[in-house]
């Protein structure tokens, strides 16, 4: 009886050994026939997301931000002079917004898939940067909700924008909630814009299509997602932070 004892231990090693292969297996299958990032074209997410922040920016140049808005906002500051020179020279470079668009989409996406790969690779987590991307990419969905939110409040409030009134808001964000007129420091204007509900739904949003790549476990994925594009955005609110300060 003791002689079949290693016997049995060999034969248990490799049943459980078997049965964990089947887990992963199951996992891989589950994760390949959800939601999978690998089999979308980043080049055609990119080109669309760039193109409907385009249309955004059409909207805002059209119905927004006007002359009258410009005059109402500087013309005591600035005199009817100067400020019909700026609003040529605005005419003039028209496109730029439109030639920046892509660039600032593409900055934006590669800051986030940078810190959520080096968590990822903290973590020992084997996950491509392109993939990242993607997920950036894919995550970008929620501030296309909160561009038209934003937009759509002020379509709605026309007559009585301001260029201040329009920089002091930011839709569910912590600036909106506090009111511009009630921050006498310059410089923290910007972080608490970022402070916004969006923010906390694209890091989850994140998790999940990393869940659906890496493990089912969206807590594992969300404890890689927070410390990581967390700390990179808390060190870029900093920067901000203190140039801002710096130049006031």
């Amino acid at each position: 009886m003791y002689l079949l004892l290693p016997l049995q231990n060999g034969l248990q090693d490799k049943y459980m050994a078997a049965h964990e292969l089947a887990i992963d297996a199951g996992n891989s299958e589950k994760n390949e026939s959800g939601f999978a990032v690998n089999e979308w074209n980043g080049w055609v997410l990119f080109v669309i997301i760039s193109i409907i922040y385009m249309i955004f920016d059409f909207i805002s140049q059209q119905y927004i931000f006007s002359d009258e808005l410009y005059y109402r906002s500087f013309s005591e500051q600035l005199g009817q002079q100067n400020l019909q020179a700026f609003l040529d020279a605005q005419s003039q470079y028209w496109w730029l917004s439109y030639l920046l668009t892509p660039l600032m989409i593409a900055l934006k996406a590669s800051f986030a898939a940078v810190c959520i790969s080096i968590g990822a690779v903290l973590a020992s987590v084997d996950l491509k940067f392109n993939r990242v991307f993607k997920m950036a990419l894919v995550g970008e969905v929620v501030f296309i909700c909160a561009q038209i939110i934003f937009l759509y409040s002020l379509l709605q409030n026309l007559d009585t924008l301001t260029v201040e009134s329009i920089a002091g808001y930011y839709p569910l964000s912590a600036l909106s909630l506090i009111g511009i007129e009630n921050i006498n420091a310059e410089w923290a204007v910007y972080p608490l814009q970022i402070i916004n509900v969006f923010e906390v739904m694209y890091i989850g949003l994140i998790a999940w299509l990393l869940s659906k790549q890496w493990k089912p476990s969206f807590v594992d994925s969300l404890n890689i997602v927070i410390p990581s594009y967390g700390l990179g955005l808390l060190l870029w609110l900093v920067l901000v932070a203190f140039l801002t300060f710096q130049v006031s």
